[in-house]
């Protein structure tokens, strides 16, 4: 009798809930009106902009002028899709530290991350997105409009892991130097155009500013700068492309981070051993240090006269010479989509979007940044940017370089920590600098054979 009750109870509530379900709709939407329908009106390139309405992206970004640019055209984006987008950055190691998190951890708390040299891990071990299938999608791209052939294949290659492009460069830079217009003209100071002239210039400047130079100090910021005058005094990383062991402990290469390595100990300002780019940036905004070697894509923070003490005061050259010529690094961020993503083609299509020509010009003119040469090629861009500038940039793109900056390897972050953490020792104090490349060539040959 009891189990006939709970029974018929039971059944009474079930009743109750279902008929309380079909009602909820008709109530909600006022009795007669039916649901939202996606719009899938499709533009003149076949691509329907609002089909995804409603949804939120979230992009986890470094902080960089590169994020602040993009800022400044999401809105478009926005307006034109219907969708809303979240920009998450973080100071340069919390965010590597963020989304190595996020993207192993499979959360999809991020739907695109910026990415640079981890590519190859992150790709291998399934975290981002073959981009390639993704470019086949003709409802959300138009290859013949967006044209993968206009990105400089020398940051392009960076990104691409087993014939696969698994990244799409958003901003690509060059190293070049930075230096006080007025304060060479004023000292009669010849603009340097060698290492050793380089270094007597920063000697001099040393002796009347808190620092003759800035250069990046902290273990791995030191990296990518340091492997430039590494080639310019015939050096290399790796015996080849394909980084099947270290030679970086040869005499070219160690006399190249000596050079580097002794810049910063000797000329550069106090607790240089601990500045990433952002304190060389400061630095050199706030007019405390009258050259700088390093990435092409800070010039527009130095001409913002809003955050720049020194607007239209610079100057901008080619990296100096060495034995060996300028062969100055370069280095590109790009957009990956995350694997783990709820919301995957709507987040193709901002990627298709940020990167496409047209949005890669209004980045450029904006902020200095692209990765397109159709882009760095502009008469708007030349009309708003330093003559200097263009000339310098164009002078390190022509430069022909012995490897891709960084190996093309899994464990690239370890890499980083290994060679980083013996430039950061030379930078701190006078050391043998044979014997500790020696040593970091051990190391490093460890990590090359873990592709």
């Amino acid at each position: 009798m009891f189990f006939k009750a709970e029974r018929k109870s039971a059944l009474a509530v079930v009743l109750a809930l279902c008929i309380m379900f079909i009602a909820v709709p008709v109530f909600a939407q006022g009795g007669n009106e039916t649901a939202a329908k996606v719009d899938m009106t499709k533009d003149e390139n076949g691509i329907a902009w609002r089909q995804f309405a409603g949804t939120e992206l979230h992009l986890g970004m470094n902080k960089h002028v590169y994020t602040e640019t993009i800022r400044l055209v999401i809105d478009e984006f926005e307006e034109k899709t219907g969708m809303k987008v979240i920009i998450e950055d973080f100071a340069q190691d919390e965010f590597m530290n963020k989304r190595l998190v996020d993207l192993s951890s499979g959360t999809g708390e991020f739907d695109l991350v910026m990415m640079d040299s981890v590519c190859t891990q992150a790709a291998q071990a399934g975290w981002i997105e073959n981009l390639d299938e993704w470019f086949k999608r003709s409802d959300l791209v138009n290859m013949d409009k967006y044209d993968l052939a206009d990105i400089a294949p020398s940051w392009k290659i960076a990104f691409t892991v087993d014939d696969h492009l698994y990244a799409i460069p958003v901003s690509g830079e060059k190293q070049m130097l930075f230096y006080r217009a007025d304060i060479f003209e004023e000292l009669g100071l010849k603009v340097p155009e060698t290492f050793d002239e380089l270094e007597e210039t920063a000697k001099l400047l040393k002796t009347k500013y808190a620092g003759g130079i800035l250069l990046r100090g902290q273990k791995i910021h030191t990296v990518s700068n340091c492997t430039g005058v590494i080639w310019s005094y015939g050096g290399r990383i790796g015996d080849s492309m394909d980084y099947n062991y270290a030679v970086f402990n040869s005499p070219e290469a160690v006399a190249g981070a000596d050079m580097y390595t002794r810049l910063a100990r000797l000329y550069g300002p106090a607790g240089i051993e601990n500045y990433t780019w952002y304190e060389c940036v400061s630095d050199f905004q706030q007019g405390k240090v009258p050259m700088y070697l390093d990435m092409s894509v800070f010039m527009s923070q130095f001409e913002d006269p809003t955050a720049s003490t020194v607007a239209g005061k610079v100057g901008y050259a080619p990296m100096p010479a060495g034995p060996a010529g300028s062969k100055p690094t370069g280095g590109a961020w790009a957009m990956s989509m995350s694997s783990s993503s709820q919301h995957k083609e709507a987040a193709f299509l901002l990627l298709q979007w940020l990167t496409c020509p047209e949005t890669s010009l209004k980045l450029a003119i904006e902020g200095g940044i692209s990765a397109r040469v159709s882009a760095f090629q502009s008469e708007e861009l030349a009309s708003k940017y330093p003559a200097s500038w263009l000339s310098a940039f164009s002078a390190a793109l022509a430069a022909e370089v012995p490897e891709v900056t960084f190996p093309l390897i899994s464990r690239n972050e370890e890499y980083l920590d290994v060679i980083g953490t013996a430039f950061n020792l030379m930078i701190q104090k006078e050391v043998d600098v044979q014997a500790l490349m020696d040593e970091t060539v051990k190391k490093v040959d460890i990590l090359f054979q873990d592709k």
